[in-house]
C-alpha cells in the first residue's frame, strides 16, 4: 500500500471512529486505527503468497459456501426474545459460509482453526451499524474453538503487528523485548492444530460476548445429535473438506442446533477478556433455533465467486442485538476497512445479498443449485425433525413421516 493511500485511509478511521458512537478511549481508537493498517498489510502481503484475488486478512480459504434455512424454536425461552429471535418459529433463509482460519490459501489437511458464518437475510429491524450499506442482514461469526488467544484490543493490535510482519510468534514468546504469555500461547496452539473430516463435523463457538435485548449472550453451533457422516473423500488433495461436504450434501441434509449461553452475575465470565470460556456448568448452552442445510450443489466457479465476495461483519445486525467488548469494538471497524480494501483491489462490488440466488438483480431457479429429488432410505437420519425436501412433500423413512 502506498504512503499516499495509507494517509487517506488513517484520516478517513480517525473520521469513521469519531462518528461511530462506540465510547472509545484514545488508547482504543489508536490501537484500532493500527489494526486496519496491519489488516491491510496484511492481506497485501497474503496476495503475493495466495495470488489474486486479494482475500481476507483471516480466514482466507472458504471451504464452501451453502444455502440454508435459520429456524426460531416455538420454545425459546421470553428473555431470548430480541432481535432476529423476537418471533418464534420465524424462518430466515441464509448463507453459510465455511472457512480455514489462516491468511494463507492452504491444503486442508494442514492443522488449522475452522470457521463458520451465517449471515441471515431479510431480517427486520433497525441496523446497528448504520455504516455498513445495504440490505438488513445478521452475521454470526464463530471458530470451533470456545476462547481467543486474544483477551481485549491491546493484545489484538500487538499481535497484528507482528502477523503484519510474518512473525507469528513474536508476540507470544520474545528475548527482546522480553515476553512471554504461555496461556495464550496454549490456546492459540490449541485453535490452530484443529484437523477435522468435515466442516459439518464441529462444534463452532462465537469467542466474544454480545448483548440480546437485556441479556449478556455467547452463542454456539452444534451438529444435530444423531448426525452423521460417511466421505470417501481423498485427504491428499488440498480441498478435500469441499469435496468432503460436497459429497455429504449430494443426497443427505445436514442440521446444525444454534444455541445461546446466558452470562451469570458472580461467575468467572468476563465481558472484555476473549480468552475466557464461560463455564457451562454455571450456565449451559439453550437451543434456541436450528439451522437446515439442504441437499445442494455448491461448487460452482460462479458460486465460488460469490462467496469470495461475500462480506461478513459481526456488526451486521439488527434490533437489540450488539456486539460487547473491546475486540467487539474493533471488529467493526477493521474488518469493514480490510472489506472494502478486498473488494477495491478486486474490482468487486460489495453488497448484502437478499436471497438465494447469486445475481441478486434477477430471479433464479432454486432447483438449479438445491436438489428437488428425495433423497433414498432409510438413512441414519432421524435426528432432523424438522427435514422436508424443498417440493414440499412429505418422506417416508424408517424414522416414520417428518
Amino acid at each position: 500500500m502506498t504512503a499516499a493511500l495509507l494517509l487517506t485511509v488513517n484520516t478517513h478511521a480517525a473520521q469513521t471512529l469519531d462518528t461511530l458512537g462506540m465510547d472509545l478511549s484514545n488508547q482504543e481508537m489508536i490501537a484500532i486505527s493500527k489494526s486496519m493498517e496491519y489488516g491491510r498489510r496484511i492481506s497485501s502481503w497474503a496476495e503475493k503468497q495466495n495470488g489474486l484475488p486479494y482475500r481476507r486478512d483471516a480466514h482466507a480459504k472458504a471451504t464452501g459456501c451453502v444455502r440454508a434455512t435459520f429456524s426460531v424454536r416455538g420454545d425459546i425461552p421470553p428473555h431470548f426474545r430480541s432481535s432476529v429471535f423476537s418471533e418464534p418459529g420465524r424462518e430466515y433463509q441464509s448463507w453459510i459460509r465455511f472457512s480455514n482460519g489462516d491468511m494463507l490459501v492452504n491444503a486442508d489437511a494442514k492443522p488449522d482453526a475452522r470457521g463458520m458464518a451465517i449471515k441471515l437475510m431479510k431480517v427486520e429491524g433497525e441496523k446497528i451499524a448504520p455504516e455498513l450499506k445495504g440490505a438488513n442482514t445478521h452475521d454470526f461469526i464463530m471458530t470451533n474453538t470456545a476462547a481467543f488467544f486474544n483477551r481485549n484490543i491491546f493484545d489484538y493490535v500487538d499481535d497484528m503487528k507482528y502477523l503484519a510482519e510474518q512473525k507469528r510468534l513474536a508476540w507470544f514468546v520474545s528475548l527482546w523485548p522480553p515476553r512471554l504469555h504461555p496461556r495464550r500461547l496454549y490456546i492459540a496452539a490449541k485453535t490452530v492444530s484443529s484437523k477435522i473430516d468435515s466442516p459439518l463435523q464441529p462444534q463452532y463457538y462465537s469467542m466474544v460476548p454480545y448483548q440480546l435485548g437485556d441479556t449478556a449472550v455467547k452463542f454456539s453451533v452444534r451438529p444435530c445429535s444423531g448426525m452423521r457422516f460417511h466421505t470417501t473423500a481423498n485427504k491428499k488433495d488440498r480441498d478435500f473438506l469441499t469435496q468432503s461436504m460436497a459429497e455429504q450434501l449430494t443426497h443427505q441434509s445436514a442440521c446444525f442446533d444454534f444455541m445461546l449461553q446466558e452470562r451469570i452475575a458472580g461467575r468467572n465470565m468476563p465481558l472484555d477478556d476473549a480468552t475466557v470460556v464461560w463455564p457451562e456448568q454455571a450456565s449451559p448452552f439453550i437451543p434456541v433455533a436450528r439451522i437446515h442445510i439442504p441437499p445442494q450443489t455448491f461448487t460452482s466457479g460462479d458460486q465460488r465467486n460469490f462467496c469470495e465476495n461475500l462480506s461478513m461483519n459481526p456488526w451486521h445486525g439488527v434490533g437489540e442485538w450488539l456486539p460487547l467488548g473491546s475486540l467487539s469494538k474493533a471488529r467493526r471497524v477493521v474488518y469493514h476497512a480490510v472489506s472494502q480494501f478486498r473488494h477495491q483491489q478486486n474490482g468487486a462490488t460489495s453488497y448484502q445479498p437478499t436471497g438465494w440466488c447469486l445475481d441478486q438483480e434477477q430471479d433464479c431457479d432454486v432447483a438449479e443449485y438445491i436438489h428437488f429429488t428425495k433423497p433414498p432410505w432409510p438413512l441414519d437420519r432421524c435426528f432432523d425433525s424438522q427435514y422436508q425436501p424443498i417440493n414440499g412433500k412429505a418422506v417416508e423413512s424408517v424414522c416414520g413421516t417428518q
